[in-house]
């Protein structure tokens, strides 16, 4: 009879775990990445802003004892400009200035044979130059001086013993500037002259590409390599294979500038949040969003920073910046896609405030407990949700297998009233009821101890622990579990 029994325990064994796999993996820790970024009003940055984003950098660094992994400012920028460029507002004289120094850096390099740094430089340079090249007021001169950084860049590839890069830079002046390009004896050496016609042949040879382009909203134009292209979304073909640069015009928005690369035969797809473009910041190092004023940034914010997030690869977002002469901090839950934390704090115009740092800091970390009043008591009702006592949980698990053995080998002696005919079943019935009997008892004691340890466990959540402030000796509340409510505290 036990036979017939054994797929019913095996079930209930099922279930038990079944039952305890939520609770292992409700405990699995969320490891917290954070990003730290600008907020700016308008264009230019705030020398406020920079100097309160230093001072709350220095401060978390100290107060943060583990709660999140920070993300640095030279990682973001990598990150965030590794395929795309600011485009900038205008250009100004001196801006044209700094481009022509950018490329004189270089070139000095390149004349003295220092390849290495001459192709750092170049690179800067050209980054620079092709943003340029899509803001309002590019003129053919910028085009031709853009045509020799790339071509001064290509030689010094060369020089380094570098052809496949170079080849590269040339696919580049291809799809910018078309297979006629400048690019002769009468200004650079024979040897790169004759690399950039080997590229334009094998170009030639290549099957057409095609790039699908699509935003939000739609109905953005397509500004592909300077020119318009139509309106989102929008199938771009023959395309020579190579890298371009595309950006997206609605009304007064830009995009970014972003470098697509095309390859023969194939359709590389670019989807473009152009709303969020608009609102980013990527200067060199600085990576940040910048709104008209407060108002808007009130509005957009969330969405902003949450996507930033994702693009980042971090869960966590914190946008501090002076605006209307107050210093606003807000923490973006971006799994979540919301507001975690904010702070608003009236500032002076000039200096540094350290309540307003400290302010910053606990919208961050979580608020600073009094030292006059002790922690709140919460109820077992505030504890933490009872699938998260793992001990409990597993003890739990223990005594419903057990309960379920006990059960099943006792209703298999429901008959074991009948007349026995040899001692075989005989000791089989006597094997069954040690085997019900303990299980039935295990499963009982199992059964109080997980009682006792959820009961223990009641009053305490995980947002009560805290850790001792090294540089304020005093105490900060640790931030609560992703997907709580939001909390917005109050300048004081």
């Amino acid at each position: 009879m036990h036979q017939r029994l054994r797929p019913l325990a095996l079930t209930l064994v099922a279930l038990a775990t079944c039952m305890a796999a939520p609770a292992a993996a409700a405990e699995r820790e969320i490891e917290r990445t954070l990003a730290i970024v600008e907020l700016r009003a308008g264009p230019d940055q705030n020398s406020l802003t920079v100097d309160y984003l230093r001072d709350v950098m220095a401060a978390f660094k100290e107060e943060n004892t583990g709660d999140y992994i920070l993300i640095s400012g030279e990682k973001i920028a990598e990150k965030m400009g590794r395929n795309r460029d600011q485009v900038p507002g205008a250009i100004t004289e001196e801006r044209r200035k700094a481009l022509v120094e950018a490329k004189q850096k270089g070139i000095a390099f390149l004349d003295n044979a220092d390849a290495a740094n001459a192709i750092k430089a170049l690179q800067a340079a050209e980054s620079k130059y092709r943003a340029t090249l899509a803001a309002p007021g590019a003129d053919d001169a910028l085009r031709k001086e853009y045509l020799d950084v790339l071509a001064q860049l290509a030689t010094a590839y060369v020089v380094a013993k570098d052809r496949d890069a170079a080849a590269e830079v040339f696919r580049v002046v291809i799809t910018t500037f078309g297979l006629k390009a400048r690019i002769t004896d009468d200004n650079y050496r024979p040897d790169v002259v004759e690399l950039f016609k080997s590229v334009v042949k094998d170009v030639n040879q290549l099957q057409k590409g095609a790039v699908d382009v699509a935003s939000t909203p739609v109905g953005a134009h397509i500004i592909l390599g300077g020119i318009d292209r139509g309106a989102t979304p929008l199938m771009i073909s023959d395309l020579i294979p190579g890298t371009y640069a595309l950006r997206l015009q609605l009304g007064p928005s830009t995009s970014m500038l972003h470098r697509v690369k095309i390859g023969g035969g194939t359709t590389t797809k670019v989807n473009i949040d152009l709303p969020f473009e608009s609102h980013l910041v990527l200067e060199d190092k600085n990576v940040g969003l910048t709104y008209a004023d407060l108002e808007a940034a009130k509005a957009r914010v969330q969405l902003d920073a949450a996507t930033l997030g994702r693009d980042l690869g971090v869960n966590m977002v914190c946008v501090v910046g002076v605006l209307d002469q107050n210093l606003v901090s807000y923490v973006i839950d971006v799994g979540q896609n919301r507001v975690e934390r904010s702070a608003i704090v009236k500032v002076p115009g000039v200096g540094t405030s350290k309540r307003a740092v400290t302010r910053v800091l606990t919208t961050i970390l979580g608020e600073k407990a009094s030292e006059d009043v002790p922690p709140p008591q919460h109820k077992p009702s505030a504890g933490r949700p009872w699938y998260k006592n793992v001990p409990a949980m597993a003890v739990a698990g223990g005594a419903v297998v057990a309960l379920a053995i006990g059960l099943a080998y006792s209703s298999s002696l429901s008959g074991s009233d009948q007349v026995v005919t040899t001692q075989a079943e005989k000791d089989t019935i006597e094997q069954h009821r040690l085997i019900a009997g303990g299980g039935l008892g295990l499963g009982g004691a199992l059964g109080i101890t997980a009682a006792v340890l959820f009961l223990l466990d009641g009053g305490t959540t995980s947002g009560e622990a805290t850790a001792q402030a090294s540089g304020l000796g005093s105490a900060w509340a640790m931030p609560p579990p992703l997907g709580l409510a939001p909390v917005t505290f109050a300048a004081r």
